[in-house]
């Protein structure tokens, strides 16, 4: 019975991994199990159109792009070891999400993965071993919100790293598009400041009387540190700012009013929206590092004439 169990999880890791027959030619074996064509050309592919993703730069040699290749086709068996040794298995939810990914995916990139010789049913295998490593992360990291100090440690997080506000954004250009006189610009400025005393005591009233000045003001922004789309020094200055108050922040080429909110008025539905990303952004480096462990004992034999070939295919 034991050798028929160990036989069938052979058997299906062959079919996860997208192995080809020994009778074939393959780019990798990994462990000694042969790693499909198509898996490597998929990573392969990936590393060429975004090398500094991998860590190299955009001229990166031939080399070094192939190994990086290699690299991810050793964290994708590590993966899918692991997943397979673990007691977790994916719900129905998740099994839906891997489809619509897939068929989305296809439908916008079918002609480019025909053409490097990736097939449908190997992105289905790649986008399977996606959610495999969002499942394994969830149970190593996320311990529930009952576990009271885990619990702690990811709202501290949040309230830490996010900021709540509305603001009304202007550029120093006139309605034609020239840059304004300096007296335009000043005449704007003393509006934006008038809203910095009592006119704007709550949102309602931040909103309302921008609007009523001919400005429209944003609805609620919820913004990450670090995150794009506001200039540098933007979000310390909104999280340095008391509650309930209007700061105008003044850039060389524009100005903002910026009514801050008290982020955990806004209530646990929230905090909740945003708590599987916080939990990826306190774990992620520790969970890659752990990955990049296994990975790295995983015995590789290469088959340099079959990867020439996939690079040629991929590049061509």
């Amino acid at each position: 019975m034991k050798k028929l169990l160990a036989s069938l999880l052979a058997a299906a890791m062959l079919l996860l991994l997208g192995a080809c027959s020994d009778k074939n030619d393959c780019a990798l074996r990994i462990e000694g199990t042969v790693i499909s064509d198509e898996i490597f050309a998929y990573f392969l592919d990936r590393v060429i159109a975004a090398p500094e993703s991998y860590g190299l730069d955009d001229d990166a040699s031939e080399s070094k792009l192939k190994k990086a290749a290699v690299d991810e086709c050793k964290r994708y068996v590590a993966i899918n070891t692991e997943f397979s040794n673990s007691e977790i298995a994916l719900t129905s939810a998740q099994k839906v999400e891997i489809s619509e990914k897939v068929n989305n995916v296809w439908l916008r990139s079918e002609n480019h993965y025909s053409k490097i010789g990736v097939s449908k049913q190997t992105l289905n295998k790649i986008i399977t071993s996606e959610k495999y490593e969002e499942a394994v992360f969830a149970s190593l990291y996320d311990k529930g919100t009952q576990n009271t100090a885990a619990e702690q440690k990811i709202q501290n997080y949040f309230y830490e790293n996010y900021v709540s506000f509305r603001t009304v954004c202007v550029y120093f250009t006139s309605a034609s598009g020239e840059p304004m006189t300096q007296l335009e610009k000043n005449e704007m400025l003393t509006v934006f400041e008038g809203f910095a005393t009592s006119k704007a005591s709550t949102p309602e009233a931040f909103t309302q009387g921008f609007l009523e000045a001919g400005y429209s003001a944003s609805d609620t922004v919820i913004l990450k540190k670090s995150s794009d789309g506001y200039p540098e020094g933007f979000f310390d200055k909104v999280y340095a700012q008391t509650d309930a108050t209007v700061q105008i922040i003044i850039y060389d080429d524009c100005v903002f009013a910026v009514y801050k909110e008290n982020l955990k008025d806004k209530g646990e539905s929230v905090y909740a929206a945003y708590r599987t990303v916080c939990i990826n952004d306190i774990y992620a480096e520790e969970n890659e590092k752990r990955i990049s462990l296994i990975a790295a004992d995983l015995k590789v034999e290469e088959d340099e004439k079959v990867i020439d070939k996939i690079y040629k295919k991929v590049t061509e």
